[in-house]
């Protein structure tokens, strides 16, 4: 018997910490939920561990999901960082492109959000590279030898170097940055172009202010971690989830935390394409709905759709991530009421503690758990995960302050109008998703997962005319099974290209080669010998006179400029509508995606751990979706299901409540359910 047969996937959410373990010799998969503990995620995960009675030295791989560098950007407890760029660039950060990142155009009361960086923390260095690279000025050592006495004055933290044209030409920013860390080895110091060699000033310092910003925060975190799993007997690599939807090393995430945004919720999309891919689905769409906030992502011909520019707050972010587009709509909004009467939902949060009024932990305010346990959708007679006993009095007295504010005293009314509104906005963030992008969202399949996911997803995908619903196993823990799934990852740029008129096949060749060499040597630095090395490669290419850019995947070993210009062609058209042939292409960055394949758990079908599957009944609350008529919503008897009693091949019609350990699916009237192979529903809505 193997020593150390555990792999573990960890997903910590704003309410609660999930935990999935997989046995690699019994293929055993045991879950865990426990509340998220802000500012101590670490404590979760142990909590979690010792709840399956899982023994440190029996784990074999560690993957972990945190929202560490989310939550201390939008707190604002980063580190005390300066700003050391070139000379007459000082205020790039603050000017940017003069336009409103958030905030809408029409608010009068509008103010700028200020820099992570303040002025008097940004410091101008004589240094200067030419747009070809051509090193013009090279750094003064005394000058940032200078520099370091006042950073010693003003308790500097963290410091980022951001150097006009280092995209083409590091060389001045390493030597500034070897200097600075010879001269404060205790400070950590962040590089533009080494996290994202690209074009636009603008974007790029602010990426390295990111980085530089959150990496004492995401290191203090890591290196607590570390500790605690090692005292604890843990001998496994530790990895963790990055926004580009692959794990990283601890080494690698210490250096960017940056690239950790999306931790948790690539986690679920990396769980959902192992899900649907075994159901034979390919085009998909991802509805993540925990506690705190919904997440939501397109899949096209089992590919996630990437971003590269993108946003975090109000700072933009030059690294590539999942398009994932995230709404506070959870299990925990609060429900309220606006000065102008009308019912909101969210992005406040009742969060683990207290939660909402229904938990019976201190919470008064009425939240969408509380909606969902007043329409009968969640039970009362048998405990939720964690064995929670919910309270069906204190969520309606909670509701009842919101009915006195709108003067009605119908509950069940208020509570399914809050259901409704939840809806609309989590269908509007699948819309972004989708609609906003080019897509029909009814050519999609929708998977929902999360604690609340499959308890909404019926209704969103009624919403949004989807007639296929996949609902995956232990749905609540999705996320952790993507990072227990997943490769190690490491994405390379290179600004390089001009028009395909003027370039040769040979040349694109050259530099191709260059960055894989520049991947494989990462790969293997990390442990992953070469039979495990993938390599991927996409141009972002445009017309002549555009500025902005497609992405497009470049088979390397089948592809010359012709066909490379086809499938350019071809994507501008199904992506806005039309191709210009009569204008020239170019190619403006090269980018690389290195996979390091590790070893995936084989999931077998689970095995059933209950005689029967029917609980019994519950009246529960439903809306019809495809009517407005006055007897479109009401109280329906309804059959409840333990899920871990269904078995391949069983059908269910709707409705329908089907309950298992952290996640409850609502099948409303209409749909059909079909139990899959490893159990996983697949649900039709019926033919009108």
């Amino acid at each position: 018997m193997t020593s150390a047969p555990f792999l573990i996937g960890v997903d910590v959410g704003g309410t609660f910490t999930d935990l999935l373990a997989y046995h690699e010799e019994t293929g055993e998969l045991l879950s865990a939920k426990v509340p998220s503990l802000p500012g101590e995620q670490w404590r979760g995960v142990l909590a979690a561990l010792r709840d399956l009675g899982i023994k440190m030295d029996a784990i074999r791989a560690f993957v972990h999901g945190t929202t560490i560098a989310t939550n201390a950007l939008l707190e604002r407890k980063g580190a005390n960082t300066a700003l050391v760029t070139t000379r007459g660039f000082r205020d790039v950060l603050e000017i940017g492109k003069g336009r409103r990142l958030v905030g809408g155009l029409f608010d009068a009361d509008w103010q700028r959000p200020p820099p992570l960086v303040l002025r008097d923390k940004r410091f101008e260095l004589d240094e200067r590279s030419a747009a070809d690279g051509t090193v013009l000025v090279t750094p003064d050592e005394s000058a940032l030898e200078c520099l370091t006495a006042t950073f010693a004055s003003l308790g500097i933290e963290s410091i980022a170097v951001a150097f006009v044209n280092a995209y083409v030409n590091a060389d001045n920013e390493k030597l500034a940055a070897a200097r600075l860390r010879t001269l404060l080895p205790a400070v950590p110091v962040s590089e533009s172009a080494a996290l994202t060699p690209e074009r636009g000033e603008f974007e790029r310092t602010s990426t390295c202010v990111l980085n530089a910003y959150l990496t004492p925060v995401m290191r203090t975190y890591l290196a607590t971690l570390a500790s605690e799993l090692e005292e604890g007997g843990v001998r496994a690599s530790i990895n963790i989830m990055g926004s580009n939807g692959g794990a990283m090393t601890l080494a690698t995430a210490s250096d960017r935390c940056a690239a950790t945004f999306l931790s948790g919720p690539v986690g679920g999309v990396g769980g959902a394409l192992r899900i649907a891919g075994t159901a034979g689905v390919q085009d998909f769409i991802t509805f993540d709905m925990g506690g705190t906030s919904t997440d939501v992502a397109l899949v096209k011909d089992g590919t996630p759709r990437m971003a590269y520019d993108n946003q975090i707050d109000a700072y933009p972010l030059q690294m590539p991530q999942l398009d994932i587009h995230t709404i506070g709509a959870g299990g925990g909004s609060l429900v309220w009421v606006a000065a102008d009467g009308t019912l909101q939902i969210g992005p406040q949060s009742a969060g683990a503690l207290p939660g909402p009024a229904c938990y019976g932990r201190g919470g008064t305010r009425p939240t969408i758990s509380d909606a969902n346990l007043l329409l009968g959708r969640l039970p009362t007679e048998r405990p939720l995960a964690g064995g929670l006993v919910l309270d069906d009095v204190a969520a309606s007295d909670a509701f009842a302050r919101v009915a006195a504010d709108l003067e009605t005293d119908d509950i069940t009314g208020l509570a399914s109008g809050a259901l409704s509104v939840a809806v609309a906005k989590m269908a509007g963030a699948v819309r972004e998703v989708s609609v906003h992008r080019g897509f029909d969202p009814r050519d999609f399949v929708l998977v929902p997962f999360g604690g609340a996911g499959p308890m909404h997803g019926f209704a969103v995908a009624e919403e949004l005319g989807m007639g296929t619903v996949l609902v995956p196993r232990f749905p609540g823990h999705l996320s952790a099974l993507g990072q227990m799934l997943a490769d190690q990852r490491r994405d390379f740029v290179r600004s390089w290209g001009g028009r395909l008129s003027q370039l040769t096949l040979a040349d694109l060749e050259e530099v191709a080669g260059s960055l894989q060499s520049e991947g494989a040597a990462v790969l293997e630095a990390e442990g992953l010998t070469q039979e495990r090395h993938q390599f991927d490669f996409t141009l972002d290419m445009r017309y002549a006179g555009q500025s902005f850019t497609l992405s497009v995947r470049w088979l390397r070993a089948d592809e010359g400029l012709d066909e490379l210009r086809a499938r350019f062609d071809g994507l501008h058209e199904a992506t806005f509508g039309y191709a210009d042939a009569d204008n020239d292409a170019e190619i403006v960055n090269v980018r690389l995606v290195a996979t390091g394949i590790v070893d995936k758990p084989v999931l077998s079908a689970p095995r059933d751990t209950m005689e029967v599957s029917h609980l019994g009944t519950r009246n529960v609350w439903f809306v019809r979706a495809d009517t407005a008529a006055e007897d479109a919503a009401g109280w329906v008897e309804t059959p409840i299901y333990a899920r871990d009693g269904l078995t391949a091949g069983q059908a269910l019609d709707g409705p329908a409540i089907v309950e298992e350990a952290g996640g409850t699916t609502i099948v409303p009237p209409g749909w059909r359910v079909n139990v899959m192979e490893g159990g996983t529903l697949l649900c039709r809505r019926s033919a009108d």
